[in-house]
């Protein structure tokens, strides 16, 4: 017995009696009590109608429309669902216990849905949350992840405890389909335990006092796995195999964070109960396994850890383990290393009989040798390779001695290893023999076996096959290739060299193979093949030609036809009833297969090709013996001639036929055998044909190719030709006759059989092709291109009709013809039942090939059906109607069902076939379909067993989302309850009298309205009550209790202490306030409560009969009398209906409306009285009017029924009086009653005067005006009809109200008492609102520029508003101190959008007027005009933005103040757009010179803004509006640019800067256009001027140079296009000045772009840049002095500052020399050029003399340096002038002077006919140093220079005695100098010619003083010259003894020297001796003799090797007699010719 105890429920009602139970827990219900408990079915029915769905969509946060989004969840919305969630598990609980019996166990069940639905729905809410939240990585605010985690956690748990306690109800099933997934993994491990205490009982404290990691630890302990198995033991089986397959869904619900030690554990567990306890292994040993596969399913690592398990209980498992492992998908899995070997060890070390061998022969079984999801192996090609060998092993361990032919193991069914062995009780060597077969060819050891889905290795693939010889790896396989096992045999193939290599599978694999099809292992032939023949398609010869190749395929296509006989005898009985004799030839099919998949794979990119592949099939098959008659040959043929059709490849398998057909024939065979086949034929025998018989009704395919072999025969050999000709000619023969005649016509060796010609094979063929084949229209096609053939005009014969005919005349043939018709109708009526769907049955071999495939055929389209059924009708008529295929009939007249197009074509011998009747899909899909029983045969396909129900990922949001929607989906609608039917009472009747008298009807009603207000009062009077009774209570309750002081003693004892007893109690006195109760105010309360109850009871009973009948009896009243009305409208029941209105309007009052049913009832009764009878009566409007504005209550219920148009006399009076009554809290009943004024219907009806309309505008510009500028939110609605009305007035005649309503706005508008509203209102009623859309960036001020559709007012009214508006705004604005202080924009800002609106559309009327006068007025003045629009456009803007002067006190008045900068920006916008409009608008109709809009306006700006203490906000607000105009076409002039520098001088400096940004952007280039012509304007002079004055007065603005797209940096980039020849000197000096006194000398030297370009503009206007024109720059050389002059100057001042360095100084330096070379002035002589450029040079060299030492000598090199690269010839000239008169320093200039005439002289440079004489006068010696100067020239080397300043000494004076004194310093510095290089050599040979000259000269006087002095000094030169030619320097102590320093100067210099030198010894031999004339012979002296010889022995040395010719000719020339000093000067001259050739500067001594 137990008691039930009656608890509340949701779910229904309870129950509360005692209750009877059995000993298994069941109820045993007492039959006198169990009829008190509801029935089931009344509960179901109950929870039904409560709506779930509903309730979940709630809970989940659906919206209105149904939409999830679950995304959008917050952490507080889903706290709440786990709140609601958890109170609705609760809720269902309760039911799970109320309902705990066995009569509800349905109802039960479905409680225990409801709870599984509940947790299911929150689980995937919660795992879309959890990944969304992590998706976004936000921190959750206030609960994070993990807070809600712990909170589903303790949701669910609660929710399993729920279940678990609610035991033998049937509903721990519903546990096992909780979603654990989104559980935590420490709650998993709760809630695994506590199933674990499921019997415990207390499992709420359990869970409670345990952490999660006491729970794993005790899980882990094996005690605890006993008690489980007790508790087990104690359940029934039913809960038990729910709590294990919660477990296994518990072990599979994570897919991420895996615990594994948690699924190890439950798998174990699983595992020892299912298959290890004896007490329950055979209860749960299926379940278990299905279990513990779908775990594995999930997680497949877990297998390893089961084999490891198994491992150990094997022996205890047995069998059964089998059976575990076959169920487990071992597919999944990939084995360890270790694994495999534990694999290895069962399979070779235990017997075929032993559990473990027989385990792991499963389990290698089920492992996936196929290719995972990348393509790639899902296994390592190692363990396949591996594995093949362990196999192999085992085969050669347990079956070596018994052979199993190939023709058992594969004729068994293809079944599993554990069926073999169990199910079919084969022995275990039959059954270890096929697994090892049927595991061999599934292993992947080829590299063919790649295949699709991998890539083959780029490397050669042999070279990385190990050979079966050399690798210890291969010993067994070695063994068994000897011994010739075939597993050996395919293994060796596979997996070893001999399968890799060409070579050697032609040496050894073949015989292999040979093995392999002799003991009849046919099926893994083909898998050989497959493997290798991918090699030999590149080089097909190797196998073609290999007879012992051919001979093992034909054997095997001979093996592969059955069973042979006596097998039988050589296997069991059992085994023999497995052999499938039925597949007759699989093994073929199986090699087709393999065939057509090598031809798909060949199609792809890089393949061999089909070709290849069907040339090698085709001429493998047909090569053998009779071939024809193999039915396995001709099916694959069939299928090879399929594929090539469908492939367009037929001409390769026609041309090998074509040639055997010629063979055949005897075409290329000898006489003897062509002889005896003709005997044969002759013999009655057929000519042999590939299809033998008339046709073959199987294989088409290769008949269509057969046949059209024949027939490419039949037209190359011309038999049809001759034979149809034979026809033609000879009507009267036969086609046997014509056939004979051909014969000996064409003397063929053999004449084909009358059979034999293609028009019968055709139709033969035809008849038997079965109707479905997709050949068959094309098989008639050609059977009717010989049939209806006209071959009349081949033979010059007219058309004499179609040639089929004839070849039909014979009894047989006509049958033929009968049947071919009969067949063609067949074949019709086929397609017309296949195009209706019909199932036809197929027709031969198609139908039952199909059916045994055991797959459903291709459906042809019922389109194509249709088609086809056309198409052969069509045939049926050609063939029966024999009229058209006379010669006489004209195609084209035939009827349209001939489809005579293709009659026509047939006719004229069109050969194409007509691929549009061919199903070429149906042809793919038969393709695709043979090529995918290969596949299926070779790659792996493993699907998941049935019984492994593998969940789902319960954490995916897209699965969760999709789960709940499903979910929702499958709830049940929501039952409805009982419907109820209410009677109506009766109420008294409407007498038809009462409607007509007034004073009855307002009677009755009177009646009925008073009950209904007493029940008003009656509630309202309660509620005040109620009121008044809640007041006291809340007023008396806090005076039931009060605080008392009170005084209480206690007695406090102790324990004691120190083992001493408590001495006695202490006695404590304690005050406080204390809580007493107010006896009378409690007994207030309770009154006043009582009190409260019964006023709520009155309050909650139904309202009295009487009052309802009141309420009916009125309504039926006032329903008679509309009714009555309706029928027939007289004035006394108007009367009496308007008489009822007033009567239930006077009792509307305060309790009728606050009581919501009279409420009700008295609106609807007004609503329909007043509907009826006062909407639209004249009479009353007033009276409505004046009851609404008396009683405002009224007004909702009133103003539906007053209609003031219907009273259009009183329209106005009754407007006026709505206006009176305005004011802000009223404004819901104004606008009520506005909206019943219809003021356009009034107004187009009444037509009223003007004087009553003006009174009408000024009562609406009072409301206007009385809501001021910004009317409350309240009021909108009222005020905008006053606008709309407004403007209606505005539009009616327009313009009547106009100047009214423009003045009322401006002076409203002026005090702020209008809102902006209507001027909206306004400006659209006159059409110029703005558009609203702008195009592209234009603003909003140029967009109301755009005209309006609607023009309203007219040109002269535009004209006359824009001068009232100008004059209205002056008077304005100067009118108030405020306005002449603060501006406009002060008061009217809020109106400046609109005023904008406005001014722009007047400015844009206007000059739309101006310009279509223009137009129309050819002699009007354009400059006129604009001058005029400009003023008034000025006028119109003056008040608004420009500075005004009050004539009184001469102030200035600025426009507006800072803080409305932004109105007032807007409003300069505007007036820049108008100015701009005014420019587009005039700029291409002025004359040139007339002054532009533009300059117009900036003129305008240049006088009204450029004061000097203009405020700067103001300034900014017209510079960023006028800088949007169009400035490129300004064209300035001389006034405007004096403006330009007066601002600049006096203005403000952003005046200036502005200004200069507009007048950047102007057209200079066109402005200056004159400067270009002969003779320029002096106008143009001066505005040349003035642009360089103004480029560089802005060029120092940065503000200027650094704004983006600078209009100033494009203006100095226009510098070289702009002519500034024009700028004379004082001008450009003028520039100069103010630029040296503005601008950094670092200019110079700046990298920005500005600084280079206002360089290169000075550069440019000085002239010094190379001319691009013809103008000639008349004052250039000045400019350019004074430019480089300026450059000098800056450079130098950065250098004495240091703020330049030496490199930069060289560059700028160099810079200003190249400008000055390329500089050309025009128009000058050469002398005045030279001056020129000469002063330039000057004023650049200058800078060496201000800087400092270290820079000048620095800039010496540079000069230097410059000199010698950049100039040669003429060009030194004037530097050289330069360089005498301005370097101070005699050094500098003695080195430049030498560098220039170094240049002067430099290769290619020299002029011929220039000399010297151009140096001579350049080059101009200081005299006031030139001692100095001398001397210096000396010391550095200027040799040139000296022997110039000798020249000049010679020309000053051409005396004897001067020339003596040259001769004396030359010898002076003869005996000085000593070249330092090589460089300087060459110059002493103009010394010693002049010495020589001089010489000579001097002795022609005779003179023996003179001859004395020479003779001297030529010996000084002899002596210096062999000096010089030392090799070795004297000077110095080592020079003393020879050991000098090595010699600067060059070998060919030292032989110039030795040969002089020896010359002038032999010349001079002493003091008093000189050979001035020649002789006959010659006396040297020992010096002379010695340097002759010093001379001659020079080519001795190695360095004078080169110079040898040279020395011999110089010995000669001096040792010759004839030569004396005379000749000195040409022995000179001959060195120099031939040792320096090169050196100009010598050619004048050549």
């Amino acid at each position: 017995m137990k008691p039930s105890e009656q608890k509340p429920s949701s779910s229904g009602p309870a129950s509360g009696t005692w209750t009877l139970v059995d000993e298994g827990g069941e109820e045993d219900e007492d039959p006198e009590t169990s009829w008190l408990l509801l029935n089931e079915d009344d509960l179901v029915i109950l929870l039904s109608q409560f709506p779930f769905h509903e309730l979940f969509q709630h809970l989940l946060g659906f919206k209105a429309k149904g939409d999830y989004s679950p995304e959008t969840t917050r952490p507080q919305e889903m706290m709440k669902i786990f709140a609601f969630a958890n109170s609705l598990v609760e809720l269902l609980a309760v039911g799970l216990e109320t309902f705990n019996r066995a009569r509800y166990r349905q109802f039960v069940k479905r409680i225990g849905y409801m709870i599984r639905m509940t947790l299911g729905y929150v689980s995937d809410h919660w795992a879309q949350f959890v990944s969304h939240s992590r998706g976004l990585g936000l921190a959750q605010q206030p609960y994070s992840v993990e807070k809600l985690q712990v909170e589903f956690d303790e949701l669910f748990l609660r929710a399993v405890l729920h279940v678990l306690k609610a035991k033998r109800l049937g509903i721990w099933l519903f546990m096992s389909e909780m979603p654990f997934g989104t559980l935590s993994v420490q709650m998993l491990w709760k809630l695994f335990y506590l199933m674990h205490q499921v019997e415990s009982g207390n499992l709420e404290k359990l869970c409670v006092a345990l952490p999660p990691a006491e729970c794993k630890k005790q899980l882990q302990d094996p005690e605890h796995f006993v008690n489980f198995e007790k508790c087990l033991s104690s359940m029934n089986s039913s809960e038990e195999i729910c709590l294990l397959t919660t477990f296994a869904q518990m072990a599979q619900a994570r897919r991420t964070n895996v615990d594994e030690d948690f699924i190890k554990i439950i798998v174990l567990e699983i595992y020892e109960v299912s298959y290890v306890t004896l007490s329950t292994r055979e209860t749960f040993s299926k379940v278990g396994r299905e279990l513990l596969g779908a775990i594995t399913a999930v997680h497949p690592e877990i297998i390893s850890i089961l084999l490891d398990r198994v491992q150990d209980t094997i022996d205890q498992v047995g069998m059964v383990s089998l059976y575990l492992f076959k169920e487990l998908p071992l597919y999944l899995w990939r084995p360890s290393a270790s694994e495999i070997a534990v694999i290895r060890d069962w399979l070779l070390n235990y017997n075929l009989t032993m559990v473990k061998n027989k385990l792991a022969c499963v389990i290698l079984e089920g492992l996936n040798w196929g290719f995972g999801e990348q393509g790639t192996l899902h296994l390592d090609r190692a363990v396949h390779a591996e594995v093949a060998l362990m196999i192999l092993e085992a085969y050669q361990k347990y079956l070596a001695q018994k052979p199993y032919a190939g023709l058992l193991s594969e004729s068994m069914k293809q079944v599993s290893y554990l069926a073999s062995i169990v199910r079919y009780g084969e022995t275990p060597e039959t059954s270890f023999n096929q697994w090892a077969w049927n595991l061999i060819l599934r292993l992947k050891l080829h590299k063919n076996d790649c295949g699709i889905q991998q890539n083959c290795p780029t490397v050669p693939f042999s070279s990385t096959v190990p050979d079966m010889t050399e690798s210890p790896t291969f010993h067994p396989l070695l063994k068994a290739v000897k011994a010739g096992m075939p597993i050996g045999c395919y293994l060796a193939l596979a997996m070893t060299a001999v399968g890799h290599s060409i070579e050697k599978f032609c040496a050894e694999g073949i015989s292999l193979l040979g093995i392999l099809v002799q003991s009849r292992h046919l099926r893994t032939v083909v898998h050989v093949l497959d493997k290798i023949l991918p090699l030999f398609y590149p080089c097909q010869y190797y196998l073609l030609k290999n007879e012992q190749f051919l001979s093992h395929l034909l054997l095997f296509l001979h093996l592969d036809s059955g069973v042979p006989q006596g097998v039988t005898q050589q296997v069991t009985h059992k085994v023999a009833q497995h052999l499938t004799g039925a597949s007759h030839g699989d093994n073929v099919k199986l090699l087709n297969s393999m065939i057509q998949a090598h031809i798909s794979v060949s199609t792809q990119p890089n393949e061999v090709g089909p070709v290849a592949v069907l040339e090698f099939w085709v001429q493998a098959l047909i090569s053998q013996h009779l071939w024809y008659r193999e039915q396995a040959i001709l099916f694959l043929m069939d299928h090879l001639c399929k594929t090539a059709f469908e492939l367009m490849q037929e001409d390769c398998v026609q041309k090998l036929l074509y040639q055997q057909h010629k063979n055949a024939l005897g075409y290329h065979c000898d006489r003897s055998l062509l002889s005896s086949l003709v005997s044969w034929i002759v013999a009655g025998n057929i000519t042999p044909s590939f299809v033998e018989g008339l046709a073959t009704p199987t294989q088409v395919w290769f008949a269509w190719t057969v046949l059209n072999v024949e027939s490419i025969f039949e037209e190359d050999s011309q038999l049809r030709r001759v034979v149809e000709g034979e026809l033609v000619i000879n009507s009267a023969f036969t086609p046997d006759q014509a056939l004979k005649k051909a014969q000996a016509q064409l003397k063929l060796p053999i004449v084909p059989s009358l059979q034999r010609l293609l028009i019968y094979r055709w139709a033969h063929q035809a008849l038997v092709t079965p109707s479905d084949h997709p050949l068959l229209p094309l098989i008639w096609q050609k059977f009717f291109l010989l049939y209806l053939h006209r071959p009349g005009p081949q033979y010059g014969l007219p058309i004499d009709g179609c040639i089929g005919r004839r070849f039909f005349q014979s009894p047989a043939h006509i049958n033929l013809l009968k049947e071919m018709k009969r067949r063609l109708t067949e074949v019709a009526d086929f397609h017309h039942a296949a195009s209706k769907a019909l199932r036809v049955p197929a027709e031969g071999s198609e139908g039952p090939s199909a059916s045994q495939a055991g797959t459903p055929g291709y459906l042809t389209s019922p389109e194509l059906h249709t088609e086809l059924v056309r198409l052969f009708n069509v045939y049926i008529l050609w063939l029966e109607d024999e009229n058209f295929q006379k010669g006489d009939t004209y195609i084209p007249s035939l009827p349209k069902h001939y489809d005579i197009h293709r009659l026509a074509k047939v006719m004229q011998n069109q050969q194409d076939l007509w691929m549009e009747y061919l199903n070429m899909e149906r042809i793919h899909y038969e393709f695709q379909e043979t090529v995918g029983l290969w596949m299926q045969a070779t790659l792996e396909s493993h699907s998941p067993p049935c019984s492994l129900s593998v969940q789902l990922d319960v954490t995916d949001p897209l699965l969760a989302k999709e789960r709940v929607l499903s979910n929702l989906r499958k709830h049940e609608a929501p039952q409805p309850p009982l419907d109820l039917h209410p009677m109506r009472p009766p109420v008294p009747v409407i007498s038809s009298a009462a409607l007509l008298s007034q004073k009855d009807a307002t009677q009755l009603v009177r009646t009925d309205l008073n009950l209904l207000q007493q029940q008003a009062r009656t509630a309202a009077l309660r509620e005040s009550q109620q009121v008044a009774l809640d007041s006291e209570l809340l007023d008396t309750m806090p005076k039931q209790y009060i605080n008392r002081e009170e005084q209480t003693t206690l007695h406090l004892e102790c324990r004691g202490s120190g083992g001493k007893k408590c001495q006695g109690a202490a006695v404590v006195t304690v005050q406080f306030e204390g809580m007493h109760k107010n006896e009378a105010i409690s007994q207030h309360l309770h009154v006043l409560r009582k009190e409260v109850k019964q006023l709520q009871a009155e309050a909650a009973k139904p309202p009295s009969l009487h009052v309802v009948e009141a309420a009916v009896h009125a309504e039926n009243l006032i329903t008679a009398l509309v009714n009555a009305y309706k029928l027939q409208p007289t004035p006394g029941v108007q009367k009496v209906g308007i008489s009822l209105f007033f009567t239930v309007v006077d009792y509307v009052s305060d309790e009728t409306q606050r009581h919501p049913p009279t409420r009700q009832f008295f609106t609807s009764c007004i609503e329909i009285l007043g509907q009826v009878f006062i909407s639209g009566t004249r009479s009353e409007c007033r009276k409505v009017l004046e009851s609404i504005l008396k009683n405002r209550r009224l007004c909702s219920l009133l103003s539906p029924f007053f209609t003031p148009n219907a009273a259009p006399t009183e329209f106005i009076q009754l407007y006026e009086k709505v206006v009176k009554f305005l004011s802000e809290d009223n404004s819901d009943m104004i606008f009520m009653l506005l909206t019943k004024f219809d003021l356009k219907q009034w107004l187009n009806a009444t037509k009223p005067p003007l004087s009553d309309r003006t009174r009408l505008l000024e009562s609406i510009h009072l409301a206007l005006t009385a809501w001021g500028l910004e009317p409350d939110e309240d009021i909108l609605m009222p005020f905008n009809l006053f606008c709309k009305h407004w403007t209606y007035l505005l539009l009616y005649q327009f313009p009547d109200q106009y100047s009214d309503i423009l003045r009322l706005l401006m002076q409203s508008s002026a005090e702020q008492l209008l809102s902006p509203e209507c001027w909206k209102a306004t400006l659209r009623a006159l059409g110029c609102c703005a558009p609203n859309c702008q195009q592209g960036e234009a603003s909003a001020e140029s967009s109301v520029l755009q005209s309006s559709p609607d023009v309203l007012l007219s040109d002269k009214q535009v004209t006359e508003t824009i001068q009232w508006l100008s004059n209205f705004f002056y008077k304005l604005r100067l009118s108030t101190l405020d306005f002449k202080s603060f501006g406009l924009f002060s008061k009217w800002s809020p109106y400046m959008a609109d005023m904008k609106t406005l001014l722009g559309y007047l400015v844009k009327r206007l000059l739309d007027c101006e310009m279509a006068c223009l137009a129309q007025d050819p002699y009007a003045s354009s400059k006129t005009v604009l001058q005029s629009l400009h003023s008034v456009i000025i006028q119109l803007f003056k008040p608004w933005i420009l500075v005004l002067e009050d004539n009184e006190s001469s102030q200035r008045h600025y426009p507006w103040l800072e803080s409305d900068a932004v109105v007032a920006l807007s409003i300069v916008h505007l007036f820049t757009d108008c100015i701009n409009s005014l420019h587009e608008s005039f700029k291409d109709k002025l004359l040139p010179g007339d002054d532009g809009a533009l300059r117009l306006h900036l003129m305008h700006y240049c006088e009204a803004c450029t004061a000097p203490r203009m405020p700067e906000f103001i300034l900014y607000a017209f510079h960023s509006a006028y800088r949007r105009l169009p400035w490129r076409d300004l064209h300035p002039d001389q006034m405007l640019m004096e403006a330009f520098f007066k601002v600049e001088r006096g203005s403000p400096k952003s005046c200036f800067l502005f200004l200069g940004s507009v007048l950047c952007e102007v057209n200079w280039v066109s402005v200056l256009s004159d400067a270009w012509s002969p003779s320029p304007r002096p106008e143009t002079r001066s505005m040349i001027v003035c642009l360089l004055f103004m480029m560089i007065l802005l060029a120092k603005e940065d503000e200027l140079v650094d704004q983006a797209d600078s209009p100033l940096l494009n203006l100095l980039g226009q510098t070289s296009s702009l002519s500034w020849h024009l700028v004379d000197t004082v001008s450009y000096q003028s520039v100069l000045g103010y630029f040296s006194s503005h601008y950094q000398p670092a200019i110079i030297l700046a990298k920005e772009s500005s600084a280079e370009l206002i360089m290169k503009l000075l550069r440019v206007s000085a002239g010094l840049s190379i001319p691009i024109d013809s103008q000639k720059h008349l004052d250039a050389v000045p400019k350019c002095r004074a430019f480089t002059h300026q450059m000098v100057q800056f450079l130098s001042s950065l250098e004495q500052n240091g703020k330049i360095t030496l490199a930069v100084l060289e560059k700028e330096m160099s810079k200003l020399l190249d400008d000055i070379i390329v500089f050309n002035p025009p128009d000058m002589d050469s002398q005045t050029r030279h001056m020129a450029l000469s002063s330039l040079f000057m004023e650049v060299l200058m800078m060496m003399n201000n800087a400092t030492i270290p820079t000048a000598e620095f800039l010496r090199g540079s000069v230097r340096t410059w000199i010698g690269q950049k100039v040669h010839g003429l060009v030194v000239l004037p530097l050289l002038t330069a360089a005498c008169q301005s370097l101070a320093s005699v050094r500098h200039m003695a080195e430049t002077t030498e560098a220039c005439i170094t240049a002067y002289f430099k290769e290619g440079s020299l002029n011929q006919n220039l000399g010297w004489g151009p140096i001579l006068v350049s080059l101009q010696v200081p005299e006031l140093t030139i001692e100095e100067f001398l001397q210096e020239c000396l010391s550095l080397g200027s040799y040139l220079t000296l022997y110039v300043y000798l020249l000049q000494c010679l020309n000053s004076e051409q005396t004897l005695r001067n020339e003596m004194k040259v001769l004396l310093i030359l010898s002076k510095w003869l005996e000085q100098v000593y070249p330092s290089s090589a460089q300087e050599e060459a110059k002493l040979f103009l010394w010693w010619h002049q010495v020589l000259q001089l010489s000579l000269m001097q002795t022609e006087q005779c003179d023996s003083v003179l001859t004395e002095s020479v003779v001297r000094v030529l010996l000084m030169l002899q002596s210096r010259l062999s000096l010089l030619a030392e090799e070795r320097l004297g000077s110095g102590i080592l020079g003393a003894i020879g050991l000098g320093r090595k010699s600067p100067l060059s070998n060919r210099f030292r032989v110039v020297a030795r040969g002089m030198a020896a010359f002038l010894s032999v010349q001079v031999p002493s003091e008093d001796q000189i050979r001035l004339k020649p002789g006959t012979e010659l006396h040297l002296t020992p010096k002379a003799q010695q340097a002759l010889t010093a001379l001659e022995s020079l080519p001795s040395s190695k360095q004078y090797v080169d110079y040898q010719d040279q020395i011999s000719q110089a010995a000669q020339f001096i040792k010759h007699p004839g030569h004396c000093l005379q000749d000195g000067k040409s022995f000179l001259a001959l060195l120099v010719n031939s040792l320096y050739p090169e050196v100009h500067y010598l050619d004048n001594i050549r």
